[in-house]
């Protein structure tokens, strides 16, 4: 008997380290990952972003603060995808912590508006994208992936069942992770503690990021990028 709680208090101790050591080596991968972008616009200027499309993103001065505008959508390319982006140039990265604001200019009343978030940016019919949107269903509230194709839904909640929290015209705060080892990817919006999407994908294993619509426009700014290249 002596001998039997012996071996179970020794396997005890073994599972316990072992779970510190995961705890510590989870944390210990996102404090390292460094600070590689920051911008909050205030010297006017975008410096080091690429839209798609020029013509549509401005640097201007709104409610007090110097944001990155998304003055129009963009219009469908060959695959079914979002129209409008603005890459973080120089900035390729397996796992990463993007984080920002944003703001959707779309009227409420519109249940699908939508802001998004690129990631894994190889060209444009092959990335990754977070749709917030204020409705859920198969195409909105989503992460989404294009690859050569229409872009399909991969996030592991039930079309139509995902939290959607962009439903009116106030700013938000979004968080988007992935971690290259497992492919998961979350995506936050406002509670930065629980994510809305989550989904475990590993078809793109690197890119550029940045911000964007599917068919909307709106602001974003406060924006930071940690990650490894």
């Amino acid at each position: 008997m002596t001998k039997d709680r012996g071996v179970f208090s020794i396997s005890l101790i073994v599972l316990f380290v072992a779970l510190c050591l995961c705890l510590a080596c989870a944390g210990q991968n996102a404090s390292e990952m460094p600070l590689l972008a920051s911008f909050d616009f205030e010297d006017g200027k975008a410096a080091g972003w690429q839209p798609n499309l020029p013509d549509n993103w401005q640097v201007i001065k709104h409610e007090g603060s110097i944001v990155y505008d998304l003055i129009a959508p963009g219009e469908q390319g060959k695959v079914r995808a979002p129209t409008s982006w603005s890459l973080l140039s120089g900035q390729d990265v397996t796992s990463f912590v993007f984080m920002g604001r944003l703001k959707c200019r779309t009227e409420p009343s519109n249940p699908h508006r939508d802001m998004c978030v690129f990631f894994h940016f190889q060209d444009p019919t092959h990335f990754y994208y977070v749709h917030f949107s204020a409705s859920s269903d198969e195409s909105h509230n989503i992460i989404g992936l294009v690859n050569g194709a229409d872009r399909i839904k991969i996030d592991l909640e039930p079309a139509g069942k995902s939290v959607c929290r962009l439903t009116e015209t106030d700013w938000h705060t979004f968080k988007v992770t992935c971690d290259e080892a497992t492919g998961r990817i979350q995506a936050y919006l406002d509670d930065m503690e629980t994510p809305i999407l989550t989904a475990v994908d590993k078809t793109i294993g690197h890119g550029l990021v940045g911000v964007g619509s599917f068919d909307d426009s709106g602001y974003f700014d406060d924006i930071k990028l940690w990650g490894k290249k």
